[in-house]
C-alpha cells in the first residue's frame, strides 16, 4: 500500500511540473477557443534567453562588432593610401575588419536561433569615442588594435559570466561564446602583443626608423 502511495505521488507531482510548462500548449489551446488569444509562448526563446537582459547583452556585443569593423576597416584604409603605402598594415587591419564583421553576423544569427531578434540600437556609450583618431601611426595604431581586441574578449567574458551565474543555467550560450569567441580571442590578442613588441624594439631608439619599418611591414604582407 505504501508504494502505491508513493507512485501515486510522484505521478502527481510529475504532472503538476509538466502542465505548469506546458505555456505554448497554453497560448494554443487559449487562441483557438472561441474568445481567442496569441500564441507569446510559441517561440524558441527558452532558458537564459527568456528574458531579456542577456538578449539586451548579445545584442550589444554584435553592435559592438560591427563598430569595430568599420573601425579596422578605417585604419585598414589610412595605411593602404599612396602617402602611408603599408600594405602589410593595411592587410592586417583589413583581416580584422573582416573577421569582426562576420563575427557580427553569426551573432545575429545565433539571437535569431534562440528566438530573439536583432536590435541596432543596443549598444554601450564608450568613453571618449568620438575623439578616437584612427589616423596612426603604425606603432599607436598596433596598440589601438590590440586595446580594440581585449575589449570585445572581455566583453564575451562578461556575458559568459552573466549565463553561468544565472539560475536559468544555459550551457549551449556558454559554449557557444567559448567555442565562437573566446578561444580566438585568446589567439588574436597574443598575435597582436607580439607584433606591438616587436615593433617597438625595432623602431625604439633610431633617429630614423624608416627601413625597420618598411621591412615589418614586408614582414607582414607575407605573414599574414
Amino acid at each position: 500500500m505504501s508504494i502505491k502511495l508513493f507512485a501515486i505521488c510522484v505521478t502527481t507531482i510529475l504532472c503538476v511540473g509538466y502542465v505548469a510548462g506546458e505555456y505554448c500548449y497554453n497560448d494554443v489551446v487559449g487562441a483557438c477557443s472561441p474568445v481567442g488569444g496569441e500564441v507569446q509562448n510559441c517561440n524558441s526563446r527558452y532558458g537564459a534567453f527568456k528574458g531579456d537582459e542577456l538578449l539586451v547583452n548579445v545584442q550589444g556585443y554584435a553592435n559592438t562588432h560591427i563598430l569595430r569593423s568599420f573601425q579596422f576597416l578605417l585604419m585598414s584604409s589610412h595605411f593602404g593610401n599612396f602617402e602611408k603605402n603599408r600594405g602589410g598594415f593595411e592587410k592586417l587591419y583589413r583581416q580584422l575588419s573582416d573577421n569582426t564583421w562576420e563575427k557580427a553576423i553569426d551573432l545575429v544569427k545565433f539571437i535569431g536561433k534562440r528566438g530573439g531578434h536583432m536590435n541596432f540600437r543596443a549598444r554601450k556609450d564608450e568613453k571618449n569615442e568620438k575623439q578616437i583618431d584612427f589616423e596612426m601611426y603604425e606603432l599607436g595604431s598596433m596598440a589601438r588594435a590590440l586595446d580594440m581586441q581585449k575589449g570585445l574578449a572581455e566583453e564575451a567574458h562578461f556575458i559568459h559570466a552573466e549565463v553561468t551565474r544565472r539560475k536559468e543555467h544555459d550551457p549551449e550560450v556558454a559554449s557557444y561564446l567559448e567555442n565562437n569567441f573566446v578561444h580566438q580571442h585568446s589567439d588574436i590578442i597574443r598575435t597582436l602583443a607580439g607584433h606591438t613588441n616587436d615593433l617597438k624594439k625595432l623602431i625604439g631608439n633610431q633617429p630614423d626608423p624608416s627601413l625597420s619599418l618598411y621591412l615589418f611591414d614586408e614582414y607582414l604582407q607575407k605573414s599574414l
